[in-house]
């Protein structure tokens, strides 16, 4: 894990320095640069495997082929290197990226299929003046791209683009409406008009001579044909392939542990990596400790603390807590900047402090159960999509009815926010019933709180057609259930949760790995019908059943969990207050994207549980801190 930067083009080679000095925190351990006449490279280190100088980089291949800066970790990475010994390749050391390097410059990115990994590298070839970026299929690792003048610039974070003369920080208001509305920005948007990401299994080339190719690596989602197992088949394989999943990602050259929520997931994964290790105690566990905060309740939330502590004693792990309190939820500033993008979700502070814990501790490799839910069903819009069965047959009239009755219900109470949310869109199309479970608040409910120039830009650019138009991309025949995992894993997944995690844990100098997210694993859930995931409301029923006898049954049978924040309770409090004097002082009219009036006018809607506008008006301080800290607004 690591920060990578550079450009081709005609930049000053001491831009590189800057560049790895605004990434540092991702590079603890060490840090590079490289450049020609055409292109540069910077490289930031945090050594997880070849803790020697001969991991260092940038890195050319033995031939001096291709010069590469590379984020991640490649965990076939032994025998894709016995590979190439066998075909006369030589190595100096024993680091991934060294078996990177020279896969590129025999294959070119015909080798970027064959790589189980997590990562983001670049790829200068000298010979064919030509640069190569690529991003894992999963989207775990971030890098960021724009272009100047003087040429093409990429980044892991966004911050390395700042001071750089000719990036472009207008605001892109389609973007802007989707972190409203979503919570991050789907595809390849930033919050900057001029810079995007590169999308998930994804590869760019640029040429000296300012030629672009751009493409995919991997299939797209859910191409395989769904396979009749039966439910001890499934069981049976979904272990197998659980169990090699973590087995792969476990190798490190540096300490190693685990989250531990006492939910399914991150319960799974602690159990197969001390079976694995065959030393639970080489396996530390960290969860959220008690917090002086309350209301996890009100918020829909269950205490984790107590089934993480069943799962450790169980295991025999070592279990830390990471303990969270108010305060340290006062600087949304903070946030922002670490994430780079205005992500409205206090989950963030939770990931940052079982990170900072881990290394406190010692522990630069954290596995973490994220992706379970996202594959296998989890989210409770699964369950309301299944439940479409009992009442989408009805007349547009009749689901108009649903859902005028059910927006009056107090949003006050989980039930109330949920019930509003489910027949939110009940008249819609089934496509945009669909893709609209992931919007946080309807359009007519926030638009009073937005400029009249950005309420304009909202009509016209809505969020929802930007998961519409992602649907596009799979094959047809694929069911419903598997279309909301799609829009899950590509946008929900890699825009938002992989994004705060990478963030908040590189700012610590910990890498995170999901073993969930194994490609061979993933293609498993591809292939599996709808009943083997989800029956009736329970998600994840595959995944349960293959853990029966090996979880508790405490942690089989609970609710949905995760690390929970009473985020309302904030709300009114320390972010309420925040929002009001930002009101005040005119700084969210400022902005051009925000009517103060308005803003609190939401905020006392939903203080009164006439609206559950919670994360939208988070989304609101957010966007603020983020054109305050980057667009210098």
């Amino acid at each position: 894990m690591c920060g990578i930067a550079g450009y081709v083009g005609r930049f000053q080679p001491d831009l590189l320095g800057r560049m790895n000095h605004a990434q540092g925190h991702r590079g603890p351990d060490g840090s590079g640069q490289w450049h020609d006449a055409d292109a540069g490279l910077a490289h930031v280190r945090l050594a997880i495997l070849d803790l020697s100088p001969s991991g260092a980089q940038p890195m050319a291949d033995a031939a001096g082929k291709v010069i590469v800066s590379f984020n991640g970790e490649i965990y076939n990475y032994r025998e894709l290197r016995a590979g190439l010994e066998r075909a006369g390749v030589a190595f100096r050391g024993g680091s991934d990226t060294e078996v990177l390097a020279n896969l590129l410059a025999r294959e070119g990115r015909a080798c970027l299929p064959r790589l189980n990994g997590i990562f983001a590298f670049a790829a200068w070839f000298p010979a064919e003046r030509k640069l190569l970026l690529a991003r894992d299929a999963a989207g775990v690792k971030p890098l960021y791209w724009t272009t100047t003048p003087e040429g093409r610039l990429f980044a892991s974070e966004l911050k390395a683009f700042r001071g750089i003369p000719g990036v472009d920080w207008s605001l892109d208001p389609t973007a802007v409406s989707a972190y409203l509305t979503l919570l991050y920005a789907p595809g390849e948007l930033t919050p900057a008009k001029s810079v995007r990401k590169l999308s998930p299994g994804s590869y760019l080339e640029w040429t000296a001579d300012g030629k672009t190719q751009a493409g995919s690596f991997v299939a797209p989602h859910y191409s395989a044909e769904v396979q009749p197992f039966t439910d001890r088949q499934a069981a049976e394989a979904c272990r197998h392939y659980l169990g090699q999943a973590v087995r792969r990602q476990l190798v490190s050259d540096v300490p190693l542990g685990g989250f531990l929520s006492g939910g399914v997931d991150s319960s799974a994964i602690a159990h197969f990596a001390c079976a694995e290790l065959r030393d639970a105690k080489r396996y530390p566990c960290f969860t959220v400790g008690s917090a002086d905060l309350a209301g996890l309740e009100s918020e829909g939330f269950a205490e984790d603390h107590p089934y993480a502590e069943l799962m450790a004693r169980r295991l025999g792990a070592p279990l830390h807590d990471a303990v969270l309190r108010g305060a340290a939820l006062e600087d949304l500033d903070a946030m922002v900047w670490t994430l780079d993008e205005p992500t409205a979700d206090v989950a963030a502070f939770t990931a940052h402090a079982v990170c900072r814990e881990a290394r406190e501790r010692g522990v630069r490799v954290l596995l973490s159960g994220s992706g379970g839910d996202d594959l296998f069903t989890g989210y409770r819009r699964h369950a309301a999509l299944q439940a479409e069965r009992y009442w989408a047959w009805a007349p547009r009239p009749l689901r108009a009815y649903l859902r005028r009755s059910t927006q009056g219900l107090s949003a006050r109470s989980p039930l109330g926010r949920r019930l509003g949310k489910l027949f939110r869109y009940a008249d819609a199309e089934p496509a945009e019933r669909l893709a609209s479970y992931f919007l946080w608040i309807s359009q007519d409910t926030l638009a009073p709180a937005l400029s009249p120039a950005l309420r304009e830009d909202l009509s016209t650019h809505r969020p929802v057609d930007l998961l519409l138009r992602s649907l596009e991309s799979l094959p047809a025949g694929v069911s419903r259930l598997n279309q909301m995992l799609h829009l899950d894993r590509s946008h929900f997944l890699a825009d938002h949760n992989l994004n705060y995690t990478d963030k908040m844990a590189m700012a610590c100098g910990v890498e995170v790995r999901l073993p969930f997210l194994d490609p061979d694993l993933v293609a498993f859930s591809e292939r599996l019908e709808d009943e083997r995931k989800i029956s009736g409301p329970a998600g994840k029923h595959v995944l349960r059943r293959s853990l029966q006898g090996v979880l508790p049954d405490e942690i089989l049978t609970r609710p949905k969990a995760g690390f929970g924040l009473p985020l309302r309770q904030l709300l009114h409090g320390v972010y309420g207050e925040r929002l009001r004097e930002l009101a005040r002082s005119g700084r969210l009219d400022a902005t051009g994207l925000f009517s103060g009036e308005g803003a609190v006018a939401l905020l006392e809607a939903d203080k009164r549980g006439e609206v559950d506008a919670a994360y939208p008006l988070l989304a609101i301080l957010c966007l603020e801190s983020w054109v305050r800290q980057f667009a210098g607004r």
